[in-house]
């Protein structure tokens, strides 16, 4: 005897929208065509789709390559407000900012650093004291402000340097890493590291007071460690964020500790942390890089300016003298590395434009020119490296 099969007299045919939302892989398919924009607004649709979004898998399909920077954020002369260079000089965007401002602040606000698409942002009150600092999200908007950093405690103490710790490709969650007074009256032991977790949204101090002779200031966070670079005959260090341990870096090029006129770049990109140093007299020079087990430091590329310059005379600066030298007037705004080798470039700042330098195929083109006058022999940006922009949808 066979067994009859019942069949509800009135059966619900789901609508397309409904069989849409609920297949997950199909709902991505379609979120990875939309604008950051609908992004921020579709996370509020429901708890689902906000899951969806701000997920490791999603984050990671619609950019496969979460460190790649598209632009560079720098800083105006005398004024605070920022200007903005698209990398991609045939598909121009809007700057995504001119002025960082954050509710009921009193003072301005300076990037202090950039990594991986975040920025942290600080500004400075009487007798340049720390006064505030916010993590900022460029892409999606949004910020968080953070515990005042060099406070123990209730107890303030002097802050040497602050820096963004922030890998996507492996959590969602971010670190910032402070160096500051150990308040310890010992000869031998100065500086104190304290971190700070998105997770716990406090401050902790980790390890045991040390001495250095390094630049806190102009941290570089790479490999899962922050690094800073020696001062005079100072060794380098790196922080490992993970690990908690402070170690020493291989020796730069000697050039490096003994020439006080030169000029360097220090940063890191697609998982490569460079150094380059560009004296003024010099028309070539090397990119150097760090291998990932820092056994040492090797040249990665060898730059020579002699087109750029005979293109661009404003970076000439005084007369050639007998040995065939002059001084040039440019400096290094930051290194970028393709998807292909190459794809990678150096952005370089001129008198009157920035400049795009294509490593491997050693060819030049205008990023950008300025529009008022300068004065001769000098820059418009002076000091400056540039904070790289990096599109992410992560929720700070």
């Amino acid at each position: 005897m066979t067994s009859k099969i019942k069949i509800p007299r009135k059966t619900k045919l789901a609508t397309s929208a409904e069989v849409v939302n609920s297949i997950d892989d199909l709902l991505m398919q379609i979120f990875l065509c939309l604008p950051v924009k609908s992004l921020m607004c579709f996370k509020l649709v429901s708890k689902r789709w906000k899951s969806l979004i701000t997920s490791p898998d999603f984050r990671l399909l619609r950019n496969p390559d979460p460190s790649a920077a598209v632009g560079l954020f720098y800083p105006v002369r005398k004024r605070c407000e920022f200007e903005y260079i698209h990398f991609d000089f045939k598909a121009p965007i809007n700057p995504p900012f001119r002025k960082l401002n954050f509710q009921k602040e009193p003072y301005p606000f300076w990037i202090h650093h950039s990594c991986n698409g975040l920025l942290l942002c600080c500004s400075t009150g009487n007798f340049d004291l720390v006064c505030s600092c916010y993590v900022y999200n460029p892409t999606t908007k949004c910020s968080t402000k953070l515990p005042l950093p060099g406070v123990m405690n209730g107890v303030p103490e002097n802050v040497y340097g602050v820096n963004l710790a922030f890998d996507p490709a492996k959590s969602p969650l971010y670190k910032v890493v402070c160096v500051r007074d150990s308040s310890l009256q010992l000869a031998d032991s100065q500086f104190l590291i304290g971190i700070y977790s998105s997770e716990t949204r406090t401050w902790r101090l980790c390890g045991d007071p040390f001495a250095a002779m390094v630049n806190f200031d102009k941290g570089v966070y790479w490999n899962g460690a922050i690094h800073w670079l020696g001062i005079g005959e100072g060794e380098s260090l790196y922080f490992n964020i993970d690990n908690q341990v402070l170690d020493k870096m291989p020796m730069l090029p000697i050039r490096y500790h003994r020439n006080s006129r030169s000029d360097y770049f220090f940063g890191q990109s697609c998982g490569h942390l460079h150094f380059i140093e560009t004296p003024c007299s010099t028309i070539r020079f090397d990119v150097y890089e760090m291998k990932r087990d820092y056994s040492e430091w090797f040249v990665k590329y060898q730059v020579n300016l002699t087109p750029v310059v005979a293109a661009n005379r404003e970076m000439i600066w005084g007369h050639i003298n007998p040995m065939g030298w002059y001084n040039l007037v440019f400096s290094v705004f930051t290194v970028v590395r393709g998807e292909h080798e190459e794809d990678s470039f150096l952005v370089l700042q001129s008198p009157k434009k920035i400049i795009r330098y294509n490593l491997v195929r050693k060819t030049f083109e205008s990023l950008s020119k300025f529009e008022d006058e300068v004065v001769r022999a000098s820059l418009r940006y002076p000091g400056t490296s540039g904070f790289e922009y990096i599109k992410s949808l992560c929720c700070v």
